[in-house]
């Protein structure tokens, strides 16, 4: 989901922290990708629905939610990891659409 990538780079470009307003008001009217008030939770949800369909057995969740405060943080050793990932998307954009590569001659 590109909404769900773009708020979990932005998370990532913060440090690893954020509220939930925060993510909010960034990107409700965010130019290239806008996310309506209504539709965040769902988004930030499907981060989390993505990890538990791919990531290890038992693993603790990429994105964490402190349910009182309304927090969102990723671990500090994911991010460095995610934002090597973001490098290699930036530099290969065809890797996250799915696209076939053009065969080797």
């Amino acid at each position: 989901m590109p909404g769900a990538r773009a708020v979990l780079r932005w998370i990532t470009d913060l440090g690893g922290t954020t509220s939930f307003d925060e993510v909010q008001q960034y990107f409700v009217s965010h130019p290239t990708t806008p996310i309506a008030p209504g539709k965040l939770g769902g988004t930030l949800t499907s981060i989390k629905a993505v990890q538990r369909r791919i990531g290890p057995t038992g693993s603790s969740r990429l994105l964490q939610r402190n349910e009182r405060a309304r927090l969102y943080h990723i671990d500090r050793p994911l991010i460095e990891g995610l934002r090597r990932a973001f490098a290699i998307a930036d530099a290969r954009p065809d890797l996250l659409r799915g696209e076939p590569t053009a065969p080797v001659t």
